[in-house]
């Protein structure tokens, strides 16, 4: 499985009510009022990175539009059942950095995409202990990890990719 990225965006958030928002996100050195493709696209494994001040604040897997993933999880505790919601949903700016594999996903953990989701959830534990060795720090807001041995060493080249192309 192929992939593609960073796609990194300086995001900025803000209060409203008890939710929080992404109030600007700049792409390329321009303000954006939306996500661009392919981090929109839907049924495709993508790999984001969160970090604020010089440290990981959190990793994740998941193969919804980044924009759903980002407002489901920026709601107020208690939005969905037993629901907290982002634990770095405070911090007042953030760089998402994002790659996403070239496989569009059949849906509803379809036998067919176990492979390719086995091996994003490999990349996304792999990151998760190398920041941890390199800088001596598990990503700060960090509080699951999907472990698996699926393609190892083809789950470590990536993740070592990913390493040096995030943390310059």
């Amino acid at each position: 499985m192929t992939y593609t990225g960073p796609y990194t965006y300086d995001l900025t958030l803000e209060s409203l009510k008890d939710d929080r928002l992404i109030a600007t996100r700049i792409f390329e050195g321009a303000e954006c009022r939306t996500f661009k493709k392919p981090v929109t696209n839907d049924k495709t494994p993508k790999i984001y990175v969160l970090q604020a001040d010089g440290k990981t604040l959190y990793i994740g897997y998941t193969s919804q539009s980044i924009s759903t993933r980002l407002r489901d999880g920026l709601k107020k505790a208690g939005t969905f059942k037993d629901y907290k919601g982002y634990k770095w949903k405070d911090s007042k700016s953030v760089k998402l950095s994002v790659f996403v594999f070239n496989h569009k996903l059949i849906g509803k953990r379809c036998d067919e995409d176990i492979p390719f989701i086995d091996l994003a959830e490999a990349v996304e534990a792999e990151l998760v202990y190398l920041v941890r060795q390199k800088t001596g720090r598990w990503p700060e807001f960090q509080n699951e990890i999907h472990f698996n041995n699926e393609e190892r060493e083809r789950a470590k080249e990536i993740t070592e990719d990913f390493y040096n192309k995030i943390m310059k």
